[in-house]
């Protein structure tokens, strides 16, 4: 047994070897007269113990509360995500959830304020097997605020996130050209986009379209409304996002994924005149089948009808998602496509175009740094480089 101040630090023998533990004389309680005692238990080492336990004695000098809650923390968890999620928009909400959901299947019913700094570490270590790194890291960081949280509201003292080491996990090797469709393969698979003739899917073509010309994610062209377009000035202002849970539970959010998601995006003749010859066949399709919009004061611009039911909704992120994993059902072409891959396709021609900088390239994405998209500029701009040094070398020995 070992001492430091009033830090009194002990050992112990259990079924997983010698841990440590730490306890804290913390005064009377003023009501009942009984002692207050401060301790954890868990640590490796009565150094890492002793260090746990000093800044709750310096709160305790100062007067401070440092009595831990005996919430576990599943508790604390479930209630912290009632709290968190009125500052997050919906359609972050699921992703919250289910790094939670990890943490409360790895730590359940254990008191949040018996969770050490080597509880949590094992935790990391475990959870990063078979893994990617930006999985185990968005765990991380929603976890570390969660505990961080609980210290705020003197819940715990500490957090056990704090000075823990994120595990090594060597990067998955991909091939980044099945990240994106070339220039040939877009042009093949829309026009396969314009003879589509699924139920309902008239919309297809001129979505796959804008999301091949402009870059926009899927959720940001589900938002379009007609007053987002110009037309005639050949403009698209991006100011929302869909959130969609299923076909009749679904918000066009106040503003798009993040600050610089909202900006006013180019485009050129050729989807001008697209989405104009759309909207004419939208009217159209409105008088043929008598249907009504579902939500009358937003006029979507990728919309679907259902004819039987005298139905038009908007088009949901579900809805597109479908229709692709029909079509790479057929192994109609080589690379699997999805809504993202035209993102990731647009970055790739805007570089390959070149004289277009990666900065610019982003701000017309919405993002100010994206791993994938510099990595796919960087991949198109390496081959214009060896072409540039081809063309010189050329032009030298002639």
């Amino acid at each position: 047994m070992a001492t430091q101040g009033k830090i009194l630090v002990y050992k112990r023998q259990g079924k997983k070897g010698t841990t440590y533990t730490y306890r804290l004389e913390a005064g009377r309680d003023p009501i009942t007269g009984k002692r207050k005692r401060v301790s954890k238990s868990g640590f490796k080492t009565a150094k890492e113990a002793r260090a746990a336990a000093q800044p709750i004695l310096n709160k305790l000098l100062l007067g401070k509360n440092v009595i831990e809650s005996n919430i576990t923390f599943k508790e604390y968890a479930d209630e912290w995500i009632k709290e968190y999620s009125l500052h997050l928009k919906k359609a972050s909400l699921p992703t919250l959830i289910s790094n939670v959901k990890i943490g409360i299947k790895y730590f359940g019913n254990k008191k949040i304020k018996d969770i050490t700094i080597h509880d949590y570490q094992s935790f990391l270590n475990n959870y990063a097997i078979g893994r990617k790194k930006s999985t185990v890291e968005r765990a991380h960081v929603i976890l570390k605020n969660l505990f961080n949280t609980a210290v705020k509201y003197s819940i715990i003292n500490s957090n056990p996130a704090d000075n823990t080491i994120m595990p090594k996990i060597e990067p998955t090797k991909k091939d980044i050209t099945s990240m994106y469709l070339t220039k040939n393969e877009l042009l093949e698979f829309l026009d396969f986009a314009k003879n589509y003739k699924g139920y309902g899917s008239n919309y297809f073509y001129p979505l796959c379209l804008t999301l091949a010309y402009t870059g926009i994610r899927l959720g940001e062209a589900c938002a379009l409304l007609w007053e987002n377009i110009d037309i005639e000035n050949k403009t698209i202002k991006i100011e929302s996002s869909m959130y969609s849970k299923n076909q009749n539970e679904y918000e066009r959010q106040n503003s798009p994924k993040n600050l610089s998601s909202i900006r006013t995006i180019i485009i050129g003749n050729t989807l001008a005149t697209e989405l104009k010859k759309w909207k004419t066949e939208q009217l159209t399709l409105r008088v043929l089948y008598g249907t009504r919009n579902n939500k009358p004061n937003l006029d979507f611009v990728f919309t679907r009808f259902e004819k039987t039911k005298f139905k038009e909704i908007a088009v949901l992120q579900p809805t597109v998602q479908l229709i692709f994993t029909k079509i790479n059902k057929k192994h109609l072409f080589n690379k699997k496509i999805y809504a993202h891959l035209f993102r990731h396709t647009h970055v790739s021609l805007l570089a390959e175009a070149g004289n277009i900088s990666l900065e610019s390239i982003q701000q017309r994405l919405g993002h100010s740094s994206d791993e994938t998209t510099r990595k796919i500029y960087l991949h198109i701009t390496e081959k214009s480089k060896l072409d540039t040094a081809n063309t010189f070398e050329n032009y030298m020995t002639k």
